[in-house]
């Protein structure tokens, strides 16, 4: 099921559910009588989805007695309408009663969403509404008749409580997996006033994570789940719709309630991916572990980096006077424009590039992000690549190992870690030595090397409105080394 800020869709393709449930549009005979089915107690139906576009309820599906129909609805006078449906005269149950949205794509159905819906009688959300779905209506002698209906905002917290039957959208599994979290900080005490602060065990150095996690199907954002409201003290379940004729393929978000300079964010941390019935590795509880900044954890699940508070926007000016600069690095790098109390402040950086072909100019302040090279997926495509970054990190907190080694073999490392640099010397760089060689191979054989707290991270600066695809730089790519 699919839930976009607060609407559960259920994802689901019309096209094939038409061809495995027969939506009965039957000709007319002067025996049928022209049904409309009007909703009550609703605003007008437009909603916003996750990319800030409406959704308008553009159909409705309906089962009546055993059979499931679609129907167009249109908005009027603050209420949906469908259109006519043709019943012959008779009693007949209203048993569901969904409307949907096609996500403003008609012509594919794979994202359609569910908007209202009417509670089933003995739903736990019945209550809500004067007439649960369940009802009975009489096609009379009239040739036209209205059934009201009655729907409310369609919960994705609490879907199960509007009590329908999903097979009627068949086609469809609905899937979950649970989720806990341990969050290890540096200083527990810089989370005063955070949400932390209310666990039942306080503020401390390891603590459960209180997190987000943002769910995709098919590259299609579906829903954001988060334990806010356990602060992070019981398991989170994440549920996500499987069509069981189409492969689908998911993405799952993890984002971490953190520091952020002087306030507390959710701040992205890793994704994992899988496919259709596929499920993560889970502890012998079922449920999926996994710890931020707790590198020797014993439990059985997944370990990430520790987080790196970096500003989202700073600006980056090169000092005059390169290879080296002035601090003993090939150049330093001035920054500025940061407001709040991040790991990396206003001041003079060493700092390196890691794209040996690409120029910089010298005394221009660019308007960057900052992004920690252990998020490095949150790099533009030409600077990503985990692997490389995290040998890059190998080798900043492995110096000690080179006896003889200045900032020119360093730049030169770093070029050919990060950009494949064929060793020929240039722009005050001199050609590849042994030296250089030696901590390339060296750094390559660490390509899932992570930092723990008091080592050092690269922290990547990349332009503003730069494309997230985008495949060539158009300034060097530059980096600073900031301890964890």
């Amino acid at each position: 099921m699919k839930i976009v800020n607060g609407l559960l869709q259920i994802m689901f393709a019309v096209a094939v559910l038409s061809s495995c449930q027969k939506f009965d549009y039957a000709v007319p005979t002067a025996q049928q009588k022209e049904v409309t089915f009007s909703s009550l107690e609703m605003n007008v139906g437009t909603m916003k989805n996750a990319n800030g576009y409406q959704n308008s309820c553009d159909y409705a599906v309906v089962q009546i007695d055993q059979k499931i129909y679609k129907i167009d609805v249109y908005a009027l006078d603050d209420k949906q309408y469908s259109t006519t449906l043709k019943l012959p005269s008779g009693n007949y149950s209203l048993n569901a009663f969904l409307l949907m949205s096609n996500n403003m794509t008609p012509t594919d159905s794979t994202d359609d969403q569910i908007v209202y819906a009417s509670p089933v009688e003995g739903s736990a959300y019945a209550s809500y509404v004067s007439q649960a779905a369940g009802f009975t209506f009489e096609v009379g002698t009239l040739n036209k008749i209205e059934v009201p209906v009655n729907v409310v905002q369609f919960n994705p917290a609490d879907y199960q409580k509007f009590g329908f039957d999903y097979s009627i959208l068949t086609q469809t599994t609905m899937r979950n997996q649970r989720f806990v979290g341990l969050f290890k900080v540096k200083d527990p005490v810089a989370y005063t006033g955070s949400l932390y602060q209310s666990q039942s065990s306080g503020l401390q150095q390891n603590m459960p994570a209180i997190y987000r996690i943002d769910v995709y199907r098919n590259k299609q954002f579906v829903q954001s789940y988060n334990n806010e409201n356990s602060r992070g003290e019981s398991p989170l379940e994440v549920g996500y719709p499987d069509g069981d004729q189409t492969t689908d393929y998911y993405r799952f978000e993890l984002f971490l309630y953190v520091k952020t300079g002087n306030g507390f964010d959710y701040r992205y941390i890793q994704s994992w991916n899988f496919s259709d019935d596929q499920r993560l590795q889970t502890a012998s509880d079922g449920i999926v572990h996994f710890s931020v900044g707790d590198l020797n954890t014993t439990t059985s699940g997944y370990s990430f980096a520790p987080y790196q508070d970096v500003p989202q926007n700073c600006s980056l000016t090169i000092d005059f006077g390169i290879a080296p600069g002035s601090l003993g690095s090939y150049f330093n790098g001035i920054v500025s424009g940061i407001d709040g109390n991040y790991a990396l402040q206003n001041g003079r950086f060493p700092s390196y590039c890691g794209t040996d072909t690409v120029s910089i100019n010298l005394g221009y302040a660019y308007q960057m992000h900052a992004v920690s090279s252990l998020t490095s997926d949150l790099l533009p495509q030409y600077a990503r690549g985990a692997d490389r970054w995290n040998a890059l990190n190998w080798l900043y907190n492995h110096l000690d190992n080179y006896a003889f080694y200045d900032w020119d073999i360093l730049q030169g490392a770093s070029w050919m870690i990060l950009n494949d640099w064929d060793g020929t010397g240039h722009s005050g760089v001199t050609s590849a030595n042994s030296i250089v060689l030696q901590m390339v191979t060296d750094a390559r054989q660490h390509p899932g090397f992570v930092p723990d707290y008091g080592q050092k991270a690269a922290i990547v600066f990349v332009p503003n409105n730069v494309h997230a695809d985008e495949l060539i730089p158009s300034v060097q790519v530059v980096f600073t080394m900031v301890t964890l």
